[in-house]
């Protein structure tokens, strides 16, 4: 009902501001996850340099929960002749010759929309119904089109495969010196991004980490620490947006020369978005987020943390499944189990998941380059501009 509500309001909004002139050399860029893996930072660098001689490009950070800061974006959506989305911010009532385009997060492993099965019925409905008002949806592959139709009920195929925008950071020159000056003290940069358990709709998906970052059962902080010196490995850590404000405080403090904790905070200080740092990371280790599908472009080793596998099953669900398939790397539920694969990685014994990274890379990336922007001009912009 909250959604709905929401909606209903958003709805009116717009109804009140179809009075405002809408520029039709504008295009707006709404992010919803600013300088976090960020579709929408990625495009809007590049149009700037691309078209921002002809056109008002501007970007819009949707992390906001205010009401002022909601009503600005409805405002600004209604002014825009093209409006790109990572989160459908789209209007609900489209003016005529306005252009939307949804970029949306990344590649999903966890169920999302209809198949998420933490919504009810009305919401799933609601969720539907956005899904369908983006005239575009830029797209990876053909298999992330069947995906999103599974998530959201795309009944226009609306896909246009370019790849996405954010995607182009992992072929350029990475930035962690900027935040990490002395990164040549370390032999390994090894993050640690995991996807959120708390903060999305109250509720609770998962293990919580009071007690340590990876929620093991149990877990020695200074045997870690000492694993690390010992390797020379800078253990970075990023913790979803939605989490970070539940445990920044507690892990910060935990901080040394060899684990850092990396903020948003920090990324928007920067101006750098995480994707900008992944060039220079030699090893990734999550569990369900969407990173690791882009990390594959890469063809660098993971590890997934998945010791709250069948909770996450029963109370969000899995879009994808068979897990083990899905995820071509090792798997581990201790910190015994996780210091012995990364050791396994260190001291070079062999990569046995390279063939099966392969294989899943292949099927959800048709491009494997850094021009993902260049595409969505091509075969999108520049038809409509």
């Amino acid at each position: 009902m909250k959604m709905l509500f929401k909606s209903a309001i958003k709805l009116f909004l717009e109804m009140i501001l179809l009075i405002m002139p809408c520029d039709k050399k504008k295009i707006l860029i709404v992010d919803g996850t600013p300088y976090s893996g960020s579709n929408a930072y990625a495009l809007y660098k590049y149009l700037t340099k691309k078209v921002g001689q002809n056109y008002k490009v501007e970007i819009f950070f949707d992390d906001n929960s205010n009401i002022l800061s909601k009503i600005k974006k409805i405002a600004e959506i209604k002014r825009s002749g093209i409006i790109f989305s990572t989160h459908l911010s789209v209007p609900l009532i489209k003016r005529r010759k306005q252009l939307v385009v949804e970029l949306w997060h990344g590649i999903p492993l966890k169920a999302m929309g209809l198949i998420d099965r933490s919504l009810g019925k009305c919401n799933k409905k609601l969720y539907a119904y956005v899904a369908n008002k983006p005239d575009i949806i830029i797209s990876t592959s053909v298999f992330y089109n069947t995906i999103i139709n599974a998530c959201y009920g795309c009944y226009k195929n609306p896909y246009v495969i370019t790849g996405l925008p954010r995607n182009d950071f992992l072929f350029e020159k990475g930035r962690l010196n900027e935040i990490v000056p002395q990164i040549h003290n370390y032999k390994w940069k090894i993050l640690f991004s995991p996807t959120f358990r708390l903060g999305y709709e109250n509720r609770v998906e998962g293990l919580k980490r009071e007690s340590n970052l990876f929620g093991f059962d149990r877990f020695d902080h200074d045997g870690f620490l000492d694993f690390l010196r010992k390797h020379k490995i800078l253990f970075i850590a990023k913790l979803h947006p939605f989490e970070e404000r539940y445990y920044k405080a507690l892990y910060e403090n935990k901080e040394n020369h060899n684990m850092f904790f990396l903020s948003n905070q920090i990324l928007r200080e920067k101006r750098i978005d995480l994707y900008e740092i992944l060039p220079d990371i030699d090893l990734l280790i999550t569990d369900y987020s969407s990173i690791y599908f882009d990390y594959l472009l890469l063809d660098r080793p993971m590890i997934f943390v998945c010791n709250d596998l069948e909770k996450y099953r029963k109370i969000r669900g899995l879009l994808l499944e068979p897990y083990d398939f899905w995820t071509p790397s090792p798997k581990v539920t201790s910190q015994e189990q996780l210091q012995k694969e990364l050791e396994r990685v260190i001291l070079k014994k062999g990569d046995n998941y390279r063939e099966q990274r392969k294989i899943i890379r292949d099927i959800v990336h048709k491009y494997q380059d850094g021009k993902s922007c260049e595409r969505i001009y091509e075969f999108v912009l520049k038809k409509y501009i």
